[in-house]
């Protein structure tokens, strides 16, 4: 599947019966625990997994708190990581798990396994995830390395239905209206003076985690 070079074709495939699943974490910072974690089934939509995660002593830092929104009082009762780990590795079992940014998303699930003394399993194969923001810029020719916001509402389970309804734009070939729009605005700041423009690209790179 790697091999398909369009992103139309790539996200056609993926989209078939059975084959992936959309996963999204909120986290306690960029580098910190998941504190939320949704999974959807790529191809029909359905909710797999949804549910807040009790991070322990790791505290929500103020930034992370400002995208999500998500408190320490939020948490109490949450389940605890290792718990639905066991859920996420039960839904991800022989699909591929795309996410809108996956090299976070993939780093935060390796980091609490290695935190709870998990074993990630078949999490852990970096070839079993695949980020839809690589393939959403290669169509908007900016290259796969190319980042832009999701615009998804900053919570698991509306971040995880704003990427599979991009995957479907890409599958049925229609224009990305809000990736040529945020392109348009990027282009602007880019004009602003420099310290204006380095406040909008941090930002922006908080808007895609």
């Amino acid at each position: 599947m790697q091999q398909i070079q369009s992103p139309r074709a790539w996200a056609a495939a993926v989209l078939a019966d059975g084959v992936a699943c959309i996963v999204d974490v909120e986290t306690t910072g960029f580098e910190g625990s998941i504190v939320e974690i949704a999974a959807i089934d790529a191809a029909t939509g359905a909710v797999l997994l949804d549910t807040l995660v009790d991070c322990g002593p790791a505290a929500i830092e103020p930034g992370a708190h400002a995208v999500h929104g998500i408190t320490a009082a939020d948490l109490i009762g949450a389940p605890r990581w290792p718990e639905v780990f066991a859920q996420l590795a039960t839904v991800t079992e022989g699909r591929v798990v795309l996410a809108y940014n996956a090299p976070f998303d993939h780093g935060r699930v390796l980091h609490d396994c290695h935190r709870a003394g998990l074993d990630p399993a078949h999490l852990a194969e970096p070839v079993r995830w695949q980020c839809v923001m690589a393939r959403r810029c290669e169509a908007l020719g900016l290259g796969p390395e190319g980042r832009l916001r999701l615009g998804g509402g900053h919570r698991a389970l509306s971040d995880v239905r704003a990427t599979r309804a991009l995957v479907m734009l890409l599958a049925e070939g229609r224009p990305d209206t809000a990736g040529l729009a945020a392109l348009a605005a990027r282009s602007a700041d880019e004009a602003r003076p420099g310290e204006d423009r380095e406040h909008a690209v941090r930002l922006d790179d908080r808007a895609v985690q």
